[in-house]
């Protein structure tokens, strides 16, 4: 606002016609003048044929006029047409061409003052049509000419002094004395008004030039801070992306001490590491789907999906963690699919489960299907304190978190941020209802309904066994995580394969291909995943754990029998998902 202020003063106290301004007008005001000129002395040439034709007179010295006329008038309008065509001309030949032009239009005045005696020689009927003809094209040459006043004036005041001068020749009575001197003030007239629209345009052109400066100074910060958001927004997903991978193999490591005998300090020890585990992984997981976002590589792949599958595969991850917070899970039975994008849907639940666990603890988190009339909505309802009135207006702000929440809970505010960019990614709503004291519900919602695509079961294996012998192909270039990877497939039963023997891969026994992705950056896992298969020369189903759930990123979305896990991988997922592979490889 303070610029704009800056702005209108500055056209208030524009300054006024110098002769230097007269001598050397700035480029922009020749190029303006050509642009109107081209037309104007169009113009000019119909308005000299009516006044001609008007007049009647045929005499020698009327067809002079005429001829002088159009030609001037034809070259100024070719003159002003070649100016405006050539915006990158040279200042220097610019500066000649509008001296050109004012010279022209100071010969083109002169021929209306030659004119109007000869209108005065036909007499006085003549001479007032005349007078009315070159006051109009006199107004005109205001209009068309006060960017350059030079121009202007000289039009002006070669013309209408001679018009004055022919009344005063053809009656030099009180009344002619009378009409010369109303021309002359005309004049004046003219004058002033051409002076304050050269000042309204100069004005004008300096407030648009302030303008662009501060447009183009704008862009320029816009593309600072955009860079530096982009910046720090890269920051933050290869930052949540590298630290994934200590915290997966702390996971591993964790889910091994649990394994061993240990006294009640130390099982709460590492009951208390593990929950703080679960909040780290849940924080770069958070970071990084927020990066994504931001960044526009969020990719959408829809598809069938079993809502009742995907509820009591997440009720089953989750129940230990709720378990541990004194709550319970109850998934209500469903049989309906929806066409969506698993990951994502997956996703969403994830965290809206997590926001019960963490602030309605000890409660019972509810999931479920509803119908309604824009399609089917998954709901996600606990029975905890639920949200105050203040906060509501702002719970899905991103980074926003209640004064009592951001002390007893860790977290970063962006669960129901991220729910509801996911939900508008795919096409579907989101929809809160909370009552303080008696629980929040989440809702997902206009999903649409698809006809079931359930696989035939070839077989059925108990879970004891599936792992028992299971021979695991482990691709992870991290020694440590590798290590306790090892330890913790061999405790459930499984044969890791040595490094080399792909080609025996699933030879004897089933096997799979596990690889942990990421680690220097430059790894592709479609290639890892190929090579090994053309060693063993079949199609050996994997598992890929990786920072990253994009299949495409990954290269993996064309292959076959290839499940995805978000590193960091709690070992209960891990195990869950050996077990379905192994299922499929002895059906």
């Amino acid at each position: 606002m303070d610029g704009a202020k800056e702005s209108v003063g500055g056209a208030a106290r524009a300054p006024g016609i110098t002769v230097a301004g007269l001598l050397s007008p700035e480029p922009w005001k020749t190029r303006y003048l050509f642009s109107i000129g081209a037309r104007s002395w169009l113009i000019h040439v119909f308005v000299v044929l009516l006044a001609f034709v008007a007049q009647q007179n045929l005499s020698l010295a009327a067809q002079a006029w005429l001829t002088g006329m159009i030609t001037l008038s034809l070259v100024l309008a070719g003159l002003c047409q070649y100016g405006q065509r050539l915006p990158d001309v040279p200042p220097r030949a610019l500066a000649i061409a509008a001296w050109f032009h004012s010279a022209l239009t100071a010969t083109v005045g002169l021929l209306w003052a030659w004119g109007a005696f000869v209108a005065a020689e036909a007499g006085f009927d003549n001479l007032l049509l005349y007078t009315l003809a070159l006051g109009g094209t006199a107004l005109g040459a205001v209009s068309s000419q006060h960017a350059v006043m030079r121009s202007c004036l000289l039009s002006i005041w070669t013309s209408v002094p001679g018009l004055a001068a022919a009344h005063l020749a053809l009656d030099a009575t009180r009344l002619g004395q009378a009409n010369a001197a109303m021309i002359v003030l005309y004049g004046a007239v003219l004058t002033i008004l051409a002076t304050r629209m050269h000042r309204f345009v100069a004005s004008n052109h300096a407030l648009v030039e302030r303008l662009d400066r501060q447009v183009h100074q704008l862009r320029y910060e816009k593309k600072r801070a955009d860079m530096a958001q982009e910046a720090r927004t890269r920051f933050l997903a290869h930052a949540s992306h590298d630290l994934r991978q200590p915290v997966h193999t702390m996971n591993l490591l964790i889910s091994l001490l649990r394994e061993n005998e240990l006294d009640r300090d130390a099982r709460d020890i590492v009951g208390k590491i593990d929950l703080s585990l679960t909040s780290l992984s849940e924080l770069f997981q958070s970071l990084l789907d927020f990066s994504i976002l931001d960044l526009g590589r969020m990719r959408v792949s829809t598809e069938a999906v079993d809502l009742n599958a995907v509820l009591n595969r997440l009720a089953k991850q989750n129940m230990p963690l709720v378990e541990r917070m004194g709550g319970a899970i109850v998934v209500s039975p469903t049989s309906v699919w929806v066409e969506t994008d698993p990951r994502l849907l997956t996703t969403m639940l994830q965290n809206l489960i997590s926001n019960a666990a963490k602030y309605a603890p000890g409660s019972t988190v509810l999931m479920g299907v509803r119908h309604r009339k824009n399609g089917i909505a998954v709901v996600v309802a606990d029975q905890g304190p639920g949200i105050g009135e203040a906060d509501r207006p702002r719970i899905f702000d991103e980074f926003y978190r209640s004064g009592d929440d951001a002390e007893r809970v860790q977290g970063l505010g962006l669960g129901l941020p991220l729910v509801v960019r996911f939900a508008e990614l795919l096409g579907h709503d989101c929809r809160l209802e909370t009552r303080p004291g008696h629980g929040t519900l989440v809702e997902i919602g206009a999903m649409k309904r698809v006809a079931a695509c359930r696989e035939a079961v070839k077989g059925r294996w108990t879970a004891a066994h599936l792992l028992s012998g299971l021979e695991v192909y482990l691709v992870d270039r991290d020694g440590d995580t590798r290590k306790a990877t090892e330890v913790l497939l061999e405790n459930w039963g499984c044969v890791v394969a040595p490094e080399g023997s792909a080609a025996r891969l699933g030879r004897s026994k089933p096997g799979l291909i596990l690889l942990n992705h990421g680690m220097n950056g430059n790894e592709n896992a479609a290639q890892a995943i190929t090579a090994i298969r053309e060693q063993a020369g079949k199609t050996v189903p994997a598992i890929v754990v990786s920072g990253t759930l994009d299949h495409e990123a990954l290269g993996i979305a064309g292959l076959d029998d290839v499940q995805l896990l978000a590193k960091p991988a709690p070992p209960a997922q891990l195990r869950a998902s050996l077990v379905s592979l192994a299922l499929s490889t002895r059906d």
